[in-house]
């Protein structure tokens, strides 16, 4: 008995040894970050192609390859404001894409940096609404003048796909129930058609986000309100090349790419913006902490295993940043980044009532990104100060309960389920039948709790009384510029405005920014243990290569496993899709 016990020691010791000679292999395989000696006269050249997100969590992992993060963008873009060599930016905003929040903050960031007397150039292959949009704060636009390249500018446009017909199709229903006119989230899923109320709603919300767009494309071009109108409702071709974009002033000049370059270089040098690095300051006595809540709202064990809260709000992810700061000294002030379309009313509880212990020692300022809606809206209401974007879009403070059921797919497949209970609520939602009124009539009743419970958290954050906030209340969704009109949030501005107003609140004026969740690299995913969730680590890959086609699907997989624990929601159940 004791020589086997000595050779299962010497099995796990050998396993052991080979799990940390693999560690370490892999540590040394992992290429070190490249870098660049910037020279005076330097260009750095922005290549915004693809999905760039507010925050990145994880940095140089193989099937997590991201592309550089908004927030980092413009931090880079603050140094390079301030950096002696840097002469301006080669902008090259190919398929960009990005929330239209996100995109007016680096936008407005790009426009910082150009107001601070250094050049911004951009050159186009073909790029979209969202790309140009960053474009057009250039000093000049050259295009390809190849007739396949070519500026398609469409216009802004939401998609919501109703899925009961398939539904229908296949055996499964959903009793939806909601509390609040305007709270459509889950009609997707027991509807056909579009709801009136929601429509109003969200024609409202795009009507907003076209004029704020058109607007802006104003104020920085050369062309009039008549002028942009028509190019956007009246033109013949849907992508605008060659000197047909030069007759209408959308670009400046028609160039291939390396005569571009021996125009605007000259004798100045380039380097790729990745490759351009900036110093963070490492101490400071005092710290405004910037916390980022981006995702749904879910319990953590719902998806567990290697990043199961990755671009998920979850309890633990959250709370863990949040005691961390409590536990440091230095830190006087907290920006919460809110970019959430809701989920689980419990969840958006727990975290509430953290940021409020949190917020009794140092005073807490909300920034929102591209939605701050539903539980996003709960998780932000009693912040001390809260700031949108015009186009972020906000409120939906109302409730919606989710209940699917396949009874008819289990009948049509044959299936015969028998209940034995003891105990009223013993099979309560069973999903195997269809929901019983005596169900449906428990759901509501806790639904016009929590739905009471929202507006009393609401009147309380932003001082109104009940009747003010039922006003805006009823699910109904809200530009940041009307959010600021009716008094659920203080104030249009950018995270750095955020960051601004914590000092100010926090009286200090010399500090340094803590960004939480910190960065992290392979070797902190092997420490943690959750290497190996082949299922999270396809969806991740999956969505991080086409998000468009694939994270519809994976947030309403993820809807529908969050229904089945708590089917009382705060939630945008919808995949807005725009341009």
């Amino acid at each position: 008995m004791k020589k086997i016990g000595k050779v299962i020691l010497w099995i796990f010791a050998v396993i052991g040894f080979l799990f940390i000679v693999f560690i370490i292999i892999l540590a040394k395989s992992i290429p070190a970050k490249k870098k660049v000696a910037i020279k005076p006269n330097t260009y750095l050249e922005l290549s915004l192609g693809g999905l760039h997100h507010d925050h990145n969590e994880y940095d140089g992992i193989f099937f997590l390859k991201e592309k550089i993060s908004i927030g980092d963008i413009c931090r880079k873009l603050d140094k390079a404001k301030q950096d002696s060599r840097i002469k301006g930016i080669i902008l090259k905003p190919e398929f960009y894409r990005a929330g239209w929040s996100f995109t007016k903050e680096l936008r407005d960031k790009l426009l910082d940096f150009k107001q601070s007397g250094k050049k911004i150039y951009s050159y186009i292959d073909i790029t979209l609404d969202k790309g140009y949009y960053l474009a057009s704060v250039s000093d000049s636009i050259f295009l390809n003048p190849s007739t396949s390249a070519g500026i398609a500018l469409a216009g802004i446009g939401a998609e919501i796909s109703y899925y009961k017909g398939f539904l229908d199709k296949i055996g499964i229903e959903f009793t939806v129930l909601h509390q609040g006119k305007y709270k459509g989230s889950g009609e997707i899923f027991n509807r056909k058609k579009m709801s009136e109320p929601l429509r109003e709603s969200f024609t409202k919300f795009i009507d907003d986000l076209y004029n704020q767009y058109m607007d802006d494309l104003v104020n920085t071009q050369k062309f009039s309100d008549s002028d942009i109108e028509e190019i956007m409702e009246e033109r013949p071709e849907f992508v605008i090349s060659g000197q047909r974009a030069l007759d209408l002033q959308l670009v400046d000049a028609l160039s291939y790419e390396k005569e571009f370059e021996n125009i605007v270089l000259k004798n100045n040098t380039l380097v790729n913006f990745k490759d351009y690095t900036i110093k963070i300051k490492k101490y400071s006595s005092d710290k405004i902490a910037v916390i980022y809540a981006q995702g749904l709202i879910m319990m953590s064990d719902i998806d567990a295993g290697f990043s199961g809260d990755y671009r998920k709000i979850t309890e633990k992810n959250i709370i863990k940043e949040l005691d961390r700061i409590q536990r440091m000294k230095s830190v006087k002030a907290l920006v919460f980044r809110v970019n959430s379309g809701g989920g689980s009313a419990l969840i958006s509880d727990i975290i509430l009532n953290k940021l409020e212990e949190v917020n009794a020692k140092i005073p807490i300022v909300v920034s929102m990104g591209n939605m701050a809606a539903s539980g996003g809206y709960w998780i932000s209401c009693k912040a001390d100060y809260i700031f949108a974007q015009p186009n972020t879009l906000t409120g939906s403070i109302g409730v919606v309960g989710i209940i699917p059921n396949w009874q008819k797919l289990r009948e049509w497949a044959d299936i015969n389920t028998y209940q034995i209970k003891r105990g009223k609520y013993a099979t309560y939602l069973s999903p195997n039948f269809a929901t019983s009124q005596e169900d449906i009539k428990s759901l509501t009743f806790e639904m016009e709790e929590l739905y009471n419970e929202f507006k009393d958290l609401v009147a309380e954050g932003r001082e109104m009384t009940l009747d003010e906030v039922e006003k805006i209340a009823q699910g109904r969704i809200w530009t940041g510029i009307d959010a600021v009109k009716v008094g659920l949030v203080d104030e249009l501005g950018s995270l750095d405005d955020a960051i601004a107003k914590a000092a100010e609140l926090a009286e200090i004026e010399d500090y340094s920014i803590l960004v939480l969740p910190a960065k992290k690299g392979l070797i902190d995913i092997l420490k943690e243990g959750d290497l190996f969730d082949v299922e999270t680590i396809v969806e991740l890959y999956l969505m991080n290569t086409n998000e468009d086609l694939f994270e519809d699907v994976i947030n309403q997989k993820n809807l529908i496993k969050m229904a089945t624990q708590e089917p009382i929601q705060l939630i945008l159940s919808y995949k807005i899709s725009w341009q």
